[in-house]
């Protein structure tokens, strides 16, 4: 049967093609924080302002909204290898590009248009990625995807450390290159797999599952409550994350936390080990804790959430490095943990072929909260101090993120049964 035998690919194959995925997608997370730690040199060269530096975050956000709309759709109805493959090569010359503009207008438009390719990512590759793993392995997979948002953080502030902030364009070509190269991988190795091969109700019958991506059905599976709710665990926790991504480095100098930008950008070093470590304790936890209860993902999404309230509340009342650090790599860990069930989340309650459409709308969601929170720290920050802009409103997600996991607890289990009996009725055996 064509979904079996997509199914039964090798160890070795797998474990290529997520670590490829991997890769670009650690390039595509590098490529948009290359930013944050050269803000403060980018700031003095281009002569900008907080206010237009958090126009610069809210444009990237934006772009990225309206790159789902576009993305997620083509993802479910096309071959999501290609679109893969034609996104990068976009955003890796626009990240390019980006190292010869001269001035605010010509970098606001660099950065949104490469964050407007950028956004094809995610929603084909996870749906790519699950649909080639079995089911019993989507927490690892996923926390092994989920991992690289800390680490291309992370490649972006070492390369600007080493480079030095004074030679800020240096790491967009850099990456712009590396990506290139990542494209012609994916077009070289990856298969595209059968949507739905990797079904519970597929693998069992070995039979085929023949749902297509309607918007007609897409909107089906928006009636669910707990997707809705899932989209706003997800806008809670990016904004949580990629704020710390893009504002830590400045927080760190301008309260002398930090001696200079360089140290900043290294000093969140520990804070993203417990990103690392965090995706992958949370997917483990997750395949784990399935075996007992249905709702685990909840579960280690509740556990996330409360505990990174706890850890920001000690990060943004210590002002000694060595204290700071420690306390960051806790809130690392904690938080990241809910990376991967977010999207176990969102795939136990939508039929398989609407997988990157409501991933892409998830991301349009958190996009649009991003853009508005991006640009609210910035204002904030020059009407008042930064700590207040950037803890006050860290604090506000988390505790958020922890209502929402808590109405999640109750409606979670209807809805992934009612979705499952869907899946089931869609299966066919020759």
């Amino acid at each position: 049967m064509q979904a079996t035998a997509q199914l039964k690919v090798s160890g070795r194959y797998l474990a290529i093609v997520t670590g490829l995925l991997m890769l670009v997608s650690i390039v595509n997370v590098a490529d948009k924080e290359l930013l944050a730690p050269v803000a403060d040199a980018v700031k003095a060269d281009l002569g900008m302002n907080d206010t237009q530096l958090g126009a610069v975050r809210s444009a990237v956000f934006l772009a990225a909204l309206l790159g789902q709309i576009f993305w997620g759709p083509l993802s479910d109805r096309w071959v999501r290898k290609n679109v893969i493959v034609i996104g990068t090569f976009i955003w890796s010359g626009l990240t390019w590009i980006t190292a010869w503009v001269s001035g605010f207008p010509q970098l606001l438009a660099a950065r949104a248009s490469m964050s407007f390719a950028e956004g094809c990512f995610n929603p084909s590759a996870y749906a790519l990625i699950t649909d080639t793993a079995p089911k019993p392995r989507h927490g690892l997979v996923l926390g092994l995807m989920s991992l690289t948002y800390p680490v291309g953080t992370a490649a972006a502030l070492v390369v600007a450390s080493v480079v030095g902030t004074r030679n800020w364009r240096q790491p967009f070509i850099f990456y712009g290159l590396i990506g290139l190269a990542l494209g012609v991988l994916v077009l070289w190795i990856v298969r595209e797999p059968e949507r739905g091969a990797s079904e519970e109700a597929v693998v069992e019958s070995e039979g085929v599952y023949a749902g297509r991506f309607s918007i007609s059905e897409f909107r089906k599976a928006l009636k669910a409550r707990s997707l809705l709710l899932a989209f706003g665990l997800d806008a809670c926790q990016a904004s949580v994350n990629w704020s710390f991504a893009f504002w830590a480095p400045t927080y760190l100098t301008r309260y002398h936390i930090a001696p200079n930008s360089e140290a900043a950008a290294l000093a969140l070093l520990p804070a993203i080990l417990g990103f690392v470590l965090g995706a992958l304790l949370g997917g483990w936890a997750i395949d784990r804790l399935r075996r007992r209860t249905p709702i685990a993902p909840v579960w280690v999404a509740l556990i996330s959430m409360s505990g990174g309230l706890l850890a920001a509340l000690l990060v943004f009342n210590m002002f000694q490095m060595a204290t700071l650090m420690a306390a960051a790599f806790c809130l690392g860990v904690v938080t990241y943990m809910v990376m991967p069930a977010v999207s176990i989340i969102q795939f136990s309650v939508v039929p398989p072929e609407t997988k990157a459409t409501t991933i892409s709308a998830s991301n349009v969601v958190l996009n649009l909260v991003i853009a508005v929170l991006s640009f609210l720290i910035g204002v904030v920050s020059d009407a008042t101090e930064l700590r207040l802009a950037f803890g006050g409103m860290t604090i506000m997600m988390y505790v958020l993120g922890i209502g929402v996991c808590l109405a999640l607890l109750r409606t979670f289990q209807a809805d992934m049964r009612e979705r499952d009996s869907l899946v089931e009725r869609r299966v066919t055996v020759d």
